[in-house]
């Protein structure tokens, strides 16, 4: 595959991972990253996708700010703040072979999760104890592998039952991170010059996936949507464990 073919197929991708992000509020690195993963160094990925992080939490996290439960953020930040250092400690210290098939079960689980995932109404409250456990489990993944949200969104759509919201305090909880993965990633040298030349490349197919999606969000279907993800997900998270 040349250079050309490579940014060309990457840029597809990561425009409808941010479609679907702009959709649902989350997913699109659960979606974009095990795929690109199929053909990119994963600890190359990583970084790549921080950067797409960064740039789409300074749109979304602005746009919505009146909707952030600040309460909620400070309580999953407590935990996360821990979690993102130790997954940057493992992301740096395995290879990229063990680190892909860690990957690919874990999205496996990703997948099926959300296939037999109940509507977000029919969820039952649980208690805000659990909010620091789900940051540090969100840190962990997502500096492993770029994936912060599942673990997120399976305490908040228990606490937060406004669509809007709930969509929001995800937005600052990611951007907050971001930012903060951008400095271990940064003092591990994780961010070159390639990771950054290969995130400008790809920029405009992010800032497309993610204007299509935020408009046409209130038109999809979520729940069939989620459905197609999760199949495509598990089918992928097959390939990279394998």
């Amino acid at each position: 595959m040349t250079a050309t073919e490579t940014v060309l197929l990457a840029g597809f991708i990561v425009l409808i991972g941010h479609f679907i992000k702009g959709v649902s509020g989350f997913a699109g690195a659960l979606f974009a990253i095990p795929l690109l993963a199929l053909f990119l160094d994963i600890k190359f990925v990583v970084p790549v996708f921080l950067l797409f992080d960064f740039i789409s939490g300074i749109i979304l996290a602005i746009q919505n700010r009146r909707f952030i439960d600040r309460r909620s953020t400070l309580l999953i930040l407590s935990g996360l703040v821990i979690g993102t250092a130790i997954g940057t400690c493992f992301l740096v210290s395995f290879g990229n072979e063990a680190l892909k098939k860690v990957f690919g079960v874990v999205v496996i689980l990703f997948g099926l999760k959300i296939l037999i995932w109940d509507n977000q109404e029919t969820k039952r409250h649980i208690s805000k104890v659990w909010a620091p456990f789900s940051g540090l489990a969100g840190g962990c993944t997502g500096a492993m592998f770029g994936l912060n949200g599942p673990p997120l969104v399976l305490y908040l759509a228990r606490q937060l039952h406004d669509k809007q919201i709930f969509r929001a305090t995800l937005y600052g909880i990611f951007f907050v991170d971001a930012c903060y993965r951008l400095i271990l990633y940064s003092f591990n040298k994780l961010i070159t010059m390639e990771v950054i030349k290969f995130a400008l490349y790809l920029t405009p197919f992010l800032l497309i996936g993610l204007l299509l999606g935020s408009k046409l969000h209130t038109r999809i279907n979520e729940t069939v949507f989620k459905k197609v993800i999760a199949l495509i997900l598990v089918m992928t998270g097959i390939f990279l464990a394998i």
